[in-house]
C-alpha cells in the first residue's frame, strides 16, 4: 500500500493538460477559464444612482432644510439632457445615469416634493448614493485569472463584461464502465439470485457530469475476452478510463491482467479505507482509473483521486474539496494502519460550534450512509481513537440547505 499523498502526487504528476476551447456563456459553469478575463470597459460604464432620489450637488445638501428647484426626471435605459447647478435637482431613478454636474442622490424618503421645488429634510454627505463607473469593475482589471473555475456568479459577471464566449479548458471525455457478473441494470425490475442494481455507475456518472463529459460504456461480464474488448475501445474513445469492481485479489478479478497486456499499473492499492484495492495506470496511453466495486469506496476513490486529476487536466488551480475543523459527537475508533475517510453528517450547537457525528452506517457497501453525509472525517494514520469532542479534520463534499424561512 503506498499513502494517499503519494498516490495522489504520482497521479497528479502524470497527467496531461487539455487545449483550450470557446464555449456560450451559458454552457461555462463548472469550467475552467484558459485565459486571464480581463474587462474592456468600466462596469458600471457610467456613474448612476443607487436610489430613487433627486440628483444634487452636494455641496447644496450639506444642511437640512435646503429648497432646490425640480428641472427635470430622468429614469434608468435614459439619458437626460440636464446640467445640474447650485440650487437645481433633477428627480432620477434607481439606475439612471447621472446628470452632469450632480455628485450626489438625495433618497426620495428624505425629501417634501412642493410643487416644483423638493425641500431635503435631512443632511445629505457629498457622493452618497452614488455608483461610480468602474466600482465593480475597473476597465483593464483582471477579472477572472487562468485557473479559475466558473460558478454561476461568475457567469454573471462575464455576462455583465460582454464576454459570452469565454475560453476555457475542454472537458476530459471520461470512458466509464462497471464490471462484475453480479450487476444488472438500475432499471431492472426483477433480480436473479445473487444480482444486485448497478448503483456505481449512476453515482459516478452524476460525480464525473459536474467536471467530464461522461461515455457510457455500460456494463461488462467479468470474462477475460469481455473485458479486454472494452477496455480497448474506452482508451481508444476517451480521455480517460474510469471503471469499478475487479481490482481486487478474487478468482474472477481480471482488470489486472486486461491492465497489464494493455498498458501499465503504476500502483495497485493505497493506504485509505476505505477504497483500499484502487489502480491506477495507463490503457493505450490513457489514463486509467480502476475504482473499487463497493458503492462507497468507489465514491472515497473517485474524490481523493479521480476528481483532482480531471481538474488539473483542465489547468484548475484548485483541485481539492474544501477543508473544516468540526468536534467530534461522539467517540470514534479507528484503523491506526489507514487513512480513514469517516461519513459524517454535522450539524451547529447551541454555541455554534460545529458538531461532527457518523452519518450512518460506516460499511464500504453503506451508500445510504454517505448519502445521508456531509463530508468525510479524517481519522489520521496511527490514530485509534477519537474522542467525544476531540477536534478533527473534514472534508466537505456537500453544502445542503440546512435553514427553512421559519428559521429566520
Amino acid at each position: 500500500m503506498i499513502p494517499l499523498e503519494e498516490a495522489q502526487a504520482a497521479v497528479l504528476g502524470s497527467i496531461r493538460r487539455l487545449g483550450p476551447e470557446t464555449v456560450e456563456l451559458a454552457d461555462a459553469v463548472h469550467r475552467v477559464v484558459a485565459e486571464d478575463v480581463v474587462a474592456r470597459e468600466n462596469i458600471p460604464p457610467f456613474a448612476n444612482s443607487a436610489m430613487d432620489g433627486y440628483a444634487v450637488q452636494g455641496s447644496d445638501v450639506a444642511k437640512p432644510g435646503a429648497l432646490l428647484r425640480v428641472i427635470g426626471e430622468v429614469s434608468a435605459g435614459h439619458a437626460g439632457d440636464y446640467q445640474i447647478e447650485a440650487g437645481s435637482a433633477v428627480k432620477i431613478m434607481t439606475g439612471a445615469p447621472m446628470p452632469l454636474g450632480a455628485d450626489t442622490v438625495v433618497r426620495i424618503e428624505d425629501t417634501e416634493r412642493l410643487e416644483d421645488l423638493v425641500k431635503v429634510v435631512v443632511s445629505v454627505p457629498a457622493g452618497k448614493s452614488v455608483r461610480a463607473a468602474g466600482s465593480d469593475v475597473p476597465m483593464g482589471t483582471p477579472v477572472f485569472v487562468r485557473g479559475t473555475r466558473l460558478q454561476a456568479t461568475h457567469l454573471g459577471v462575464l455576462a455583465t463584461i460582454g464576454s459570452t464566449r469565454p475560453s476555457v479548458s475542454r472537458r476530459p471525455r471520461v470512458a466509464l464502465l462497471s464490471t462484475g457478473d453480479e450487476l444488472a441494470s438500475a432499471s431492472a425490475a426483477v433480480l436473479r439470485p445473487g444480482q444486485i442494481r448497478d448503483s456505481n455507475r449512476v453515482l459516478l456518472k452524476a460525480l464525473l457530469s459536474e467536471v467530464a463529459t461522461v461515455l457510457d460504456q455500460g456494463i461488462i461480464r467479468d470474462n477475460p475476452v469481455d473485458l479486454h474488448a472494452a477496455f480497448a475501445r474506452a482508451a481508444a474513445e476517451s480521455d480517460v478510463v474510469v471503471s469499478s469492481g475487479g481490482v481486487s485479489m478474487g478468482d474472477y478479478d481480471h482488470v489486472r491482467d486486461v491492465l497489464d497486456d494493455l498498458g501499465a499499473v503504476d500502483f495497485w492499492r493505497v493506504a485509505i479505507k476505505p477504497a483500499k484495492p484502487f489502480a491506477y495506470g495507463t490503457l493505450a496511453g490513457v489514463p486509467f482509473f480502476g475504482l473499487p466495486g463497493n458503492p462507497v469506496s468507489a465514491a472515497v476513490a473517485f474524490e481523493q483521486l479521480v476528481r483532482p486529476a480531471l481538474l488539473a487536466m483542465q489547468s484548475a488551480t484548485k483541485l481539492f474539496r474544501p477543508r473544516v475543523r468540526a468536534l467530534a459527537g461522539e467517540k470514534i475508533s479507528s484503523d491506526p494502519d489507514r487513512l480513514e475517510f469517516l461519513r459524517v453528517r454535522l450539524h451547529l450547537d447551541a454555541r455554534d460550534r460545529l458538531i461532527a457525528r457518523s452519518s450512518g452506517g460506516q460499511g464500504s457497501h453503506v451508500l445510504s450512509g454517505l448519502a445521508a453525509a456531509d463530508g468525510f472525517g479524517l481519522i489520521p494514520v496511527g490514530t485509534e481513537e477519537i474522542r467525544a469532542g476531540q477536534s478533527l479534520t473534514i472534508e466537505l463534499f456537500r453544502a445542503p440547505e440546512t435553514r427553512s424561512w421559519m428559521d429566520d
